[in-house]
């Protein structure tokens, strides 16, 4: 249990239900803890609200309402609020644990996000906020702080619903504007204005969030909140394209369409954000981990391969006597065969799960492109030149070194009347040195740079080429497989859980029979709801009283009213309860595609549902 008084004042006031392991963060709104619910037997995460916000009654009470009101929430893309605690001067809430890190934590640790990576948190951020509008919170703090990635499957998970309203202008990073407060990077300018906000606002600042994402820094910075607040309210959002060319064009476009200053330029729903996102989802399709896992192994079995070939002939020209060398010079060659036939063993098993040389061939174009725009990314990374110099850098003087210690070694020789020359131990040591310094060099030098990717597209061919399908047609035959469906089709968007199903391997999808047309028809369902309430939203606004209609007359239309809007209301829990079961259906075939989960708990969770 953490040492700090803080830590042990909770655990005192929590004492009977929960037992707090360690701290697992802190910020303005209070320290987060890893607990065991002792009842449950389950890890939870318990957030204190900061003392100073606690004292305060009609924060207190806010706090309580709102928090109340998010625990209600049962939605994959949000944390759950399991509890909300009231224990004398300790006021906080008990959530879900969710092993992994903040977004904030992810950008700091690894740099800006990859393109497929940043529409994933966008679409599943939307979905979560959309969940939360259509309940009438807003979460006015959207930010990276206050999203989750799972570290399992990489689900994003938006967590502090209806925090924001509760918090002081004390608190440390938080800004009070008129009646709202928020983080003020990641404002929208009604909210910096102090203005009635609405869900346009969240998608805003879901915008300044990925942008954020995107680049690194965020699109507003200033050495005073005022100032800040000001940019937000002022100034254009510089263009993610000119920050980051290698993301797809559709992608860009909706960061910018986020942070119109004008709500009504935004996209009016997370809905509508998470359909604009879809193309860009499905222009390129996934690569199941089969066919992945072949093409890195193939690379380096090959790269393997040809090593040996190239150094066959100098290795065995070392060996004493003609009998000798042919000996060592067959048995490189069949090292080398032999590795070169585990590139054809492993592409008849891609063929026995039922994979066609077509997916092998598109999964080469995809694994380039991803290739490149990684590539893309670092380069566009603001200290890359720095980097790059400094490795230069480095390599010349261990080039250098090497070549001074090799020079040293041959000062140190001496001659022998045989005409030879002899040379001690100090010689000796610096002549291995120089060599092993120098190799070292040479391989950082070629593996670092972009040899590598050059060797990789000039593979390419292989698996596009004539020559590739030969191979895989050898490799295929007896087996049945290369005639079956591909399991990359274009049709389907990737991103969903029939486009996942989709890339599994053959065996996979065998004991998934009925899951596709299960899914199909909640996808259907939920496509005749969404027709169904825009209907009766259409009904309910074209609906007026009547006009000089007697009182009896005038309740009837009234009640006929409220069974309209309550059929919309029910098509709308309906719609938004298949929503949650496709995406936690989607989130469990994710798990069988990375090899965490079984076919069984995808038919478990369909039942369920």
């Amino acid at each position: 249990m953490p040492s700090s008084s803080e830590s042990e004042e909770v655990q005192r006031a929590l004492g009977a239900s929960y037992a707090i392991e360690r701290e697992l963060g802190r910020g303005g709104m209070g320290a987060v803890y890893l607990a065991r619910d002792l009842a449950l037997d389950r890890p939870v995460a318990i957030k204190v609200l900061p003392p100073e916000l606690a004292v305060r009654p009609e924060l207190r009470e806010r706090f309580l309402r709102e928090t109340r009101t998010a625990a209600s929430f049962s939605h994959p893309n949000i944390v759950p609020v399991h509890a909300v605690e009231e224990r004398g001067a300790v006021l906080c809430f008990v959530m879900g644990f969710v092993d992994g890190e903040t977004l904030a934590q992810r950008i700091r640790r690894a740099g800006p996000l990859p393109a497929p990576e940043i529409v994933r948190m966008m679409q599943e951020v939307a979905w979560a906020l959309s969940y939360a509008h259509g309940r009438g919170v807003i979460h006015r703090d959207i930010k990276p702080d206050n999203i989750l990635i799972e570290r399992a499957t990489g689900r994003a998970l938006v967590m502090d619903f209806g925090i924001a309203r509760s918090a002081s202008s004390a608190s440390a990073g938080l800004t009070r504007v008129g009646e709202v407060v928020g983080t003020p990077h990641y404002m929208s300018p009604e909210q910096a204005a102090g203005d009635v906000v609405d869900a346009r606002s969240d998608l805003y600042s879901l915008g300044v969030v990925a942008f954020t994402a995107a680049t690194g820094h965020v699109p507003f910075d200033a050495d005073s909140t005022p100032a800040i607040l000001a940019m937000h309210l002022t100034r254009s959002a510089p263009a993610l394209a000119a920050e980051r060319p290698d993301l797809p064009s559709a992608l860009t476009g909706a960061v910018d369409r986020l942070l119109a200053k004008d709500p009504a330029d935004r996209f009016p729903t997370g809905e509508a954000l998470v359909e604009a996102l879809d193309a860009v989802r499905s222009s390129r399709p996934e690569v199941a981990p089969a066919i992945r896992l072949f093409q890195q192994s193939a690379r380096q079995v090959i790269r393997n391969a040809l090593l040996l070939l190239v150094f066959a002939g100098y290795i065995s020209s070392s060996a004493h006597g003609t009998v000798d060398r042919i000996v060592m010079l067959a048995m490189l060659l069949a090292a080398a065969l032999a590795l070169l036939m585990q590139v054809f063993v492993r592409m008849r098993e891609l063929a026995r799960q039922g994979f066609r040389f077509e997916d092998l061939r598109d999964a080469a174009g995809v694994m380039a492109a991803e290739e490149r725009e990684a590539r893309a990314q670092l380069v566009a990374a603001p200290d890359w030149a720095r980097r790059r110099r400094r490795r230069w850098i480095w390599l010349l003087l261990g080039f250098a070194t090497a070549i001074g210690m090799v020079v040293w070694s041959l000062s140190l020789r001496v001659p022998r009347p045989s005409g030879m020359y002899s040379i001690g131990y100090g010689g000796m040591a610096l002549v291995l040195l120089g060599a092993m310094l120098g190799m070292t060099t040479l391989v950082f030098a070629v593996a670092g740079g972009g040899g590598a990717a050059r060797f990789n597209r000039r593979l390419d061919w292989l698996w596009s080429g004539p020559l590739g399908r030969r191979i895989f047609g050898l490799a295929a035959r007896g087996v049945g497989g290369s005639r079956g469906r591909s399991t990359m089709p274009a049709a389907i968007p990737t991103g969903s859980a029939r486009g996942i199903l989709a890339t599994l391997p053959r065996t996979a999808r065998r004991r998934l029979a009925g899951v596709e047309s299960a899914i199909r028809r909640l996808e259907e369902e939920a496509s005749q709801l969404t027709l169904r309430e825009a209907q009766l939203e259409a009904a309910l606004t074209d609906a007026g009283a009547p006009a000089g209609a007697s009182a009896a007359t005038a309740e009837g239309h009234r009640a006929l009213l409220d069974e309209v809007g309550a059929a919309r209301r029910a098509a709308a829990e309906r719609r938004e309860a298949i929503g949650a079961i496709l995406e936690r259906v989607r989130l469990q075939l994710l798990r069988v595609r990375s090899g965490l989960g079984s076919p069984e708990d995808v038919t478990r969770e369909l039942n369920a549902g």
